[in-house]
């Protein structure tokens, strides 16, 4: 039976946290799956040397995996490992509805347009403006997701020393974010759903969200990305247990 999948990426290639933190993170989507009738598929082992090709570029085989696992599915989202969920956030599924969806991602406007700017050469007719910007921390894909991935997939593979050069020797803003931004404004063009900022919190402690724990009142997912690595598994435990008793 076919069902809407909640697909995370939990490749410790530059995180040796993440084997920690992610029991959080997961404590809250097992549960939010489940509610919601969703399957989740958990990308733990490599396709490729995560040197060669971080995490996030490898995250786009999804249909692949998906397949060779036997799995059916409609719709995907992509996910974050260091997010975790409210217990009463709407499906997002039914919020994205079949459109590519996400939220924006403004928190440096430095980072953001010198990113643009940057990969702005892999992309010549496409015009992508700040305001459009989206975190990829949660993506909600449509039914004809894996053609986009396909995209993908040709493009990091066409373009792989250029862009390796890019990420970890030049320009150093980000990996597979920006260039996933203008494949999309590309591809889905006027049909991208701009999601409130309720379903990808980012940065939680530069918006100062984690005062009086602001952010647990007025966000569905919190994403803890922006945090020092060390201190990821502190906060989100401690997340955990102030709202572990509504997970039931």
């Amino acid at each position: 039976m076919k069902k809407n999948i909640l697909f995370f990426t939990a490749l410790k290639a530059n995180d040796p946290n993440m084997n920690v933190y992610q029991e959080w993170a997961l404590k809250t989507w097992t549960w939010y799956a489940k509610k919601h009738n969703l399957e989740m598929f958990i990308l733990d082992e490599p396709l490729y040397d995560t040197e060669w090709m971080r995490p996030t570029w490898q995250r786009w085989y999804v249909y692949d995996l998906l397949e060779v696992n036997g799995i059916e599915y409609n719709q995907v989202a992509l996910i974050d490992i260091d997010t975790m969920v409210r217990w009463d956030c709407p499906n997002i599924f039914e919020v994205a509805g079949d459109n590519y969806s996400g939220v924006n991602d403004d928190i440096s406007l430095e980072w953001v347009s010198n990113s643009i700017w940057g990969y702005q050469k892999f992309f010549p007719g496409v015009e992508l403006d700040w305001t459009e910007y989206i975190n990829n921390g949660m993506l909600v894909l449509p039914t004809n997701g894996k053609e986009f991935c396909e995209l993908v997939k040709k493009f990091y593979l066409d373009n792989v020393d250029e862009l390796r050069m890019l990420q970890h020797q030049t320009l150093k803003k980000g990996t597979d974010q920006t260039p996933i931004n203008f494949m999309a404004k590309e591809f889905f063009g006027d049909s991208i759903n701009y999601l409130s900022k309720k379903f990808n919190m980012t940065h939680l402690h530069s918006t100062h969200a984690l005062i009086q724990n602001i952010y647990l009142k007025i966000g569905y997912i919190w994403h803890f990305n922006g945090l020092p690595r060390e201190h990821r598994d502190g906060i989100m435990k401690q997340t955990w247990n102030l709202i572990k008793e509504n997970y039931v």
